[in-house]
């Protein structure tokens, strides 16, 4: 029996549910790998109407959902602003891109803006999953035992 489980699908999100864009009923290509062994994975907005941007998503760590969120900083992307054979070259800044997997029902939604006021959905898409964070990580910082300073730079 495998323990990994990898999938690539297309979602048109076609649902503006806050703002505007130029984007007409974008194609977006996903694709997501989880071991269910270690509970662990990743995911990747692949393409947006064809056009390459390969963004990472990380899993959100909540227990019994298959969730991912970008991490970055809000960037620009040149991308087709139509799905098919035309084509009309736009540049969009991306803020925040999620995928919800659950079964056989997948849905997402993109942030745009420096602020992420536009938000684009597909079908299906949960309004309360375009608030999920992040967990925040903690780093372990080495301490230098009482009594003893630190190094300086």
């Amino acid at each position: 029996m495998e323990d990994s489980v990898h999938e690539s699908f297309d979602l048109i999100l076609d649902n503006v549910k806050q703002g505007s864009t130029d984007l007409k009923d974008p194609v977006c290509s996903f694709s997501y790998t989880w071991d269910e062994k270690t509970n662990m994975g990743i995911a990747n907005l692949q393409a947006i109407n064809g056009t390459p941007v390969n963004i990472v998503l990380h899993p959100l760590g909540i227990a019994g959902q298959l969730d991912f969120m970008s991490d970055m900083a809000p960037a620009g992307y040149p991308v087709d602003a139509l799905p098919g054979e035309e084509t009309e070259i736009i540049t969009i800044v991306i803020y925040r891109v999620i995928l919800d997997v659950e079964g056989d029902n997948r849905s997402a939604a993109i942030m745009l803006g420096e602020e992420g006021e536009t938000i684009i959905t597909s079908s299906g898409f949960a309004d309360s999953s375009s608030s999920k964070e992040l967990p925040e990580v903690k780093f372990e910082t080495a301490e230098a035992p009482e009594g003893v300073e630190p190094p300086t730079a």
